[in-house]
Formats: structure tokens, sequence, C-alpha cells
């Protein structure tokens, strides 16, 4: 086999060693991935407009703040905050938090009530004082022998008595006759001390006919409750709203009973457990109506 002439090969290595170089230095280089494009784009809530957490009728198209609390506005988000679902009205974390919403849970509890009754100081003899008074038909049920009544009376200003209803005395305590035009009769509560006496007219002389006023305790065995706070009356109906958690209260319709000092019976409508809103339920309720209407005036 004859040998390459030199010249041939000393052609054929440079041409080699150039197409190295040219491959080394133009070789197609892999696409660098920027960190932004490898990590998970998170898409950004569209504000729909900013409202007053505190008035929340008070709204703007850019953040400022509410013309009559002065607070910072807050934004309202697309299909997050202030909207109507079919389960009611949903807030955001922020507007929960801003409005202040507390809620507490239906509970059974005995149910206090205070009854007030107005009547007169009557003298039957020189011992005995009763404080009458006018029990209207819608209060029988409440008032029983044996209960305290605490009388006050105007014309001896700082002094409470204590009285008792009582069917043992020479007074029967309560008429039987009941007055139809006013809707009561007339019962009498006895002073447990006696005569009720006018300091500086001559020790126990007896003024019957002072003017008066009573306070009845009333204490009902256990019932289905909820506190006062919860209840709106916006129409003929009461209702409360529901804590359904994740943000969303439902508004409930309620039947009520025997309206308490700080609780009232439910008879229909709630289940012991669920949660009502006592704390922000009127802004609630301002913000569902607005979102309502909204809705309603975007609908094609």
């Amino acid at each position: 086999m004859k040998s390459l002439p030199a010249k041939l090969m000393t052609l054929l290595l440079l041409a080699a060693a150039v197409g190295a170089v040219w491959y080394f230095k133009f070789k197609p280089q892999p696409l660098a991935v920027p960190p932004s494009a490898m990590a998970p784009v998170k898409a950004e809530r569209k504000i729909l407009f900013y409202k007053s957490p505190m008035h929340p009728w008070i709204k703007s198209d850019q953040p400022g703040k509410c013309t009559i609390c002065g607070m910072d506005l807050v934004p309202v988000y697309e299909s997050n905050d202030g909207t109507n679902t079919m389960f009611g009205l949903k807030l955001n974390a922020d507007s929960v938090t801003v409005l202040n919403v507390q809620a507490v849970p239906v509970a059974i509890r005995p149910l206090v009530h205070t009854l007030r009754v107005a009547g007169r100081v009557v003298a039957s003899s020189w011992t005995v004082e009763w404080f009458e008074f006018a029990a209207y038909e819608r209060d029988f049920t409440c008032l029983k022998a044996g209960q305290t009544v605490m009388v006050s009376i105007p014309s001896l200003s700082g002094k409470t008595f204590e009285a008792k209803i009582n069917l043992h005395s020479t007074r029967a305590a309560a008429d039987t006759d009941f007055d139809a035009a006013t809707g009561s009769t007339t019962l009498r509560a006895e002073f447990s001390k006696g005569a009720v006496e006018m300091p500086g007219y001559g020790g126990k002389k007896l003024f019957s006919g002072l003017y008066a006023e009573g306070n009845v305790l009333v204490e009902t065995p256990e019932v289905l409750t909820v506190p006062r706070s919860a209840i709106l009356s916006p129409g003929a109906q009461p209702m409360v709203y529901v804590d359904g958690a994740n943000g969303v209260y439902e508004p409930r319709k309620i039947k009520l009973g025997l309206v308490g000092d700080e609780y009232a019976e439910v008879l229909d409508g709630l289940k012991e457990g669920e949660k009502v809103v006592t704390q922000g339920n009127l802004l609630i309720d301002a913000e569902a109506q607005i979102s309502q209407i909204a809705n309603q005036n975007s609908a094609p």
C-alpha cells in the first residue's frame, strides 16, 4: 500500500482541525429556563372595587378612606369576597376580622325574664300593706303565687322593698274579675317587712295610694335559646345569620317563643350546636343586600 503524499496528509489534518474548532465554537446550546418559568404561575385575583369595612355601602373604584368613619377602604375580589352563594354570603378572612364577626352556639338553657309592672301601694290595715299592680293577659303564664316582687317607690328615692305574691293573707292575691277593656286584672304582693313608712311624717304613718314600680324575676325551664343580639327583624319574621364555616354566613328565618332579658326561646328554624352571629350581623346583612342588588343589576 502506497503512503499518501505529505502535502495531501497535511491538508486532511488541517481540515479535521478546522472542523473540530467550528463544532466546539458553534454547536447548539441547551435553552436556559428562567426560575420564574419553572415555578407555577399564581393567578392574581381581580379587584372589583373597594369598600368601607364599617359602612359597606360606601364604595370606590380606587383605594381611599371611608367618607363616614375614615377607615381605609378594603379591596373586594372577584368571586371571593362579599358574594352571594346558594348558601348565603361568603366573606374572606380579612373581612371577617375587620368586621369583628363573632358567633356563639345555639344552646339549651333556662330563660330568665324580668317582668316590669306598675301599680300603687295599698294599706289593708295598720300592719299590712300591699303592692297592687295590673297583670296583663299576655303575662299570666309568667306570674305565680310565691314569686318575689322588688318594688321601688319614686317618692322614696333610693329605696327598694321586697314583696311576695301571697295567697295566704287577708286579701286575695288576684282579682277574679278580668277587665276586657285593658286586657288585665289586679294582682297583689304583700310587703315582707310590713308597712312602708314615709320618713319625717310621724313614724309608721301609712301613705296608701303611692305610685310604685315592680320587677318580677321569671325563670322558665330549660329551652332552646339564642342570644337576643343575634336576632334581626327586617320584616314580619325574625332571622339570624348562621356561621356555616369557611366564611359562609347563611340567613335563616326563625320562630321565637318567650323573649328573656339576654336570650330568646327558639321554637323553629335552628338546632342545638349551630353557631349564630352575635356581632357583625348588621354589617353582614347590609353587605348581603348590597351584593344581591349588585348581582341583580349585572344580570343579563
